[in-house]
């Protein structure tokens, strides 16, 4: 409960960024149209592909957004779409563990007509998402299983806001919980006395466009520093 509230306060800390190009507004999205066009003003890169077998019988749309797999469903009305989260979540219940398929990656989101399921696990295009659509659905029996620890993307957001880029265009590529050897987390500023006792924390490798920066962060994501 703890990791999911932080990571609701960075998803807010995300939307309120002051003015910046690129940062989702909450707003209705009524059709697969509008999700679209917002996704392409906050800079996704978005390639339709085609939909197979699609999970019910309703106008469909399925993209690669950033690189990951998602499929977006537009129903009638409301009430309908809420019906829909009911039985896809019915239908996915007992393959949420099953490694051999992609169903444990999936996210659902429900917003008014729309439901939007994405198989990814990019922590840019989760807080892109979420900032458009608001917070993803709980996996069944799964309580416990978050896309990220706390300090991932706390560390997405501030990399964003030093950089003045939108966190959508920072994938993480690996993370690993470290033991600093100390309150600097490693990465002491020019004159910093840091306390030499060790700290939890993260050592977080993330992409910004054509750059990759090791991110250090205290265990909770108070603390971030790179170079």
């Amino acid at each position: 409960m703890i990791g999911r509230r932080i990571l609701a306060l960075s998803l807010v800390l995300v939307l309120c960024a002051c003015g910046r190009a690129g940062t989702p507004q909450a707003q209705p999205y009524e059709s697969i149209d509008d999700l679209l066009n917002a996704l392409e003003e906050a800079g996704a890169e978005i390639v339709t592909v085609d939909l197979d077998a699609p999970l019910f019988n309703v106008g469909s749309r399925a993209i690669i957004i950033n690189g990951e797999k998602s499929e977006i469903y537009e129903f009638e009305n409301a009430d309908a779409s809420e019906q829909g989260v009911v039985h896809l979540q019915a239908l996915l219940k007992d393959d949420w563990k099953n490694t051999a398929s992609e169903q444990p990656l999936a996210r659902i989101w429900l917003h008014d007509r729309l439901i939007v399921v994405y198989f990814g696990r990019d922590g840019g295009t989760i807080l892109l998402l979420s900032g458009l659509l608001g917070d993803p659905l709980q996996k069944p029996g799964l309580a416990e299983d978050e896309p990220y620890p706390p300090a991932v993307p706390a560390a997405i957001h501030a990399l964003a806001e030093a950089k003045d880029e939108d966190p959508s265009l920072i994938k993480v590529l690996s993370y690993t919980f470290v033991e600093w050897s100390d309150g600097c987390l490693e990465y002491p500023r020019p004159e910093e006395n840091c306390t030499q006792a060790l700290t939890s924390g993260w050592r977080i490798l993330l992409q910004l466009r054509d750059q990759e920066l090791e991110v250090h962060s205290d265990e909770m994501g108070g603390k971030i520093r790179w170079r």
